[in-house]
């Protein structure tokens, strides 16, 4: 199935089916300043809908609103609303995060391309099937930027005294640009949550990016995430005014 058009419109959209056999594709701005026109999105959801068989869902990456609004014209719908914060390295309290992080439960381990499988299962597992990544896909978020920090915790189950395997139970992928740091993604196994692996791998990020002389790191999280919204206040992320929205349309029940 071609997912462009012959003609070659949608040179601002990069395209791509999931790779989980979910019957996903996944489209995301190839930069912010190049909008689609809403025409040519409404051309291109023809286009895939009169494949044989269709995907199942398009799913947007998260939009800014001016990107936000052509979406929605076209006639994608909300999937998700996304809260973006930023920490601010130069901040007191910030720093008070960092340099109070401990090594609690397991330091954090520089993750490596065969650590990826394990990581898409925590991810899967954290945020649930048609949102959680697999192995490619994060592979894919540690290329969105020129440098990339990828980072993993272990907690090792005991029994009767005695280590067992040490468990990847929780990663995060940092990455930087030269203007900014970001947590591109955190996710910690439902079983391992509630130890502080999210917040002793979210200063390890911050530390990385502090080392690298950013002014600062933005991350965006679901607005219903309370845990996660509360995480990021507890190290001193502060809400920005936008909000960022993820769009999706049933590509069955578009014509």
């Amino acid at each position: 199935m071609s997912l462009l058009p012959r003609s070659g419109a949608l040179r601002s959209l990069v395209v791509r089916p999931a790779t989980d056999g979910s019957a996903i594709v996944h489209v995301r701005l190839r930069d912010d300043s190049l909008l689609p026109e809403v025409d040519e999105l409404r051309g291109w959801l023809d286009t895939i809908a009169a494949a044989d068989p269709p995907p199942a869902t398009v799913r947007s990456a998260a939009l800014f609103p001016r990107a936000a609004e052509r979406f929605a014209a076209a006639g994608f719908e909300v999937a998700d609303r996304l809260v973006l914060l930023r920490a601010n390295l130069g901040d007191r309290r910030v720093r008070a995060s960092i340099d109070g992080a401990d090594g609690a439960n397991g330091v954090a381990h520089t993750m490596r391309r065969f650590h990826f499988g394990a990581a898409a299962a925590v991810d899967q597992a954290a945020f649930g099937a048609g949102w959680g990544h697999d192995a490619r896909e994060l592979a894919e978020i540690c290329r969105a930027t020129p440098v990339h920090a990828a980072r993993y915790r272990t907690e090792t189950p005991r029994r009767r005294g005695i280590a067992g395997r040490a468990d990847l139970v929780a990663f995060a992928l940092a990455g930087a640009s030269s203007d900014h740091g970001y947590l591109q993604r955190l996710a910690v196994d439902p079983g391992a949550q509630r130890c502080g692996h999210g917040r002793a791998l979210t200063t390890d990020a911050l530390r990385w990016m502090a080392r690298r002389r950013l002014p600062d790191c933005l991350v965006n999280t679901s607005v219903d995430n309370a845990a996660a919204l509360a995480l990021y206040d507890s190290i001193g992320f502060t809400p920005m005014d936008e909000l960022l929205t993820v769009f999706h349309v049933d590509v069955r029940a578009w014509r």
